[in-house]
């Protein structure tokens, strides 16, 4: 029983540890003309959105808007596997998603 307990304290910290790192790393989708630039945290948080001049005149609302939608899930699909791969590196497991 205290066997288990220590495992889950150890896991506990090992998620705190995650999280922490996430925090602190950022990951970047840019459009592929660089109208549109994303920094996000690991935690899936948008750190800042960057919209060229250029391209809010150059465009209408709607290719904005579908613009904007595809470089934020991009960049979550980023701080997704990220997450992903932190969790690997501290646990050993394969947790998709933290």
């Amino acid at each position: 029983m205290l066997d288990k307990m220590k495992k889950i304290f150890e896991l506990q910290g090992k998620i705190s540890q995650i999280k922490k790192e996430l925090q602190a790393t950022t990951v970047e989708a840019t459009r592929s003309d660089g109208g549109i630039k994303i920094v996000m945290n690991g935690e899936q948080r948008v750190l800042s959105l960057d919209i060229s001049d250029a391209l809010i005149v150059a465009q209408d609302k709607e290719r904005l808007k579908k613009d904007l939608q595809d470089c934020i899930n991009e960049a979550i699909k980023k701080a997704q596997e990220l997450a992903t791969q932190k969790a690997k590196e501290i646990t050993g497991l394969d947790i998709p998603g933290i």
